[in-house]
């Protein structure tokens, strides 16, 4: 058995979630997910020692009720995070003058940490649960220091450039996701 981490995209994994489960006959909320069973699910033969979630954070601001609730649901998914012993790992989220919110610096860190854990030998084995090219060059290092990488998408919406440079590619179908809803 290998030793494993799950790196999640959290930003990423939640819109494929959204997308993948519009498939399915009944709408699911993230905060109804279950990402213990999921990681431990995906890892399987291998052991998961950590699971690691990254996302931007959600400033609130007064009298803006689109902040408000944003904020309110991400400090219920950090609640629900800790519950299940889930390391988060905070970037920022800017918010543009056409209101629409852009992370920084998340992929960044999620880059820098797999790197890091791998150099330090805390695992064998990345799970990488995101579709964000930008994470080539991540993987690439990480492979350099002997580990492997599990790409982790969906079907529509598949990264070829992460496809291409990992060891393995697992691609979800919405059949497998639903059990991890409560």
């Amino acid at each position: 058995m290998k030793k494993a981490f799950v790196f999640i995209d959290g930003n990423n994994f939640y819109f494929k979630l959204k997308e993948l489960t519009s498939k399915l006959d009944s709408k699911y909320s993230l905060l109804e997910f279950n990402f213990r069973k999921f990681a431990e699910w995906l890892v399987v033969p291998n052991n998961v020692l950590e699971i690691h979630y990254y996302l931007g954070v959600v400033r609130r601001k007064r009298n803006d009720s689109k902040s408000e609730k944003l904020y309110a649901d991400q400090q219920r998914l950090f609640r629900k995070l800790q519950k299940q012993n889930i390391i988060f790992t905070l970037g920022q989220l800017i918010r543009h003058p056409d209101k629409s919110y852009h992370e920084k610096g998340v992929d960044v860190r999620l880059a820098v940490e797999m790197i890091r854990f791998a150099r330090e030998n805390k695992y064998d084995v990345a799970y990488l649960v995101s579709s964000d090219t930008d994470l080539v060059t991540a993987i690439e290092e990480v492979q350099s220091i002997g580990k492997t990488v599990q790409y982790v998408g969906i079907p529509k919406g598949q990264s070829f450039g992460l496809s291409k440079v990992s060891n393995d590619v697992r691609l979800l179908r919405p059949e497998e996701i639903e059990q991890f809803f409560s």
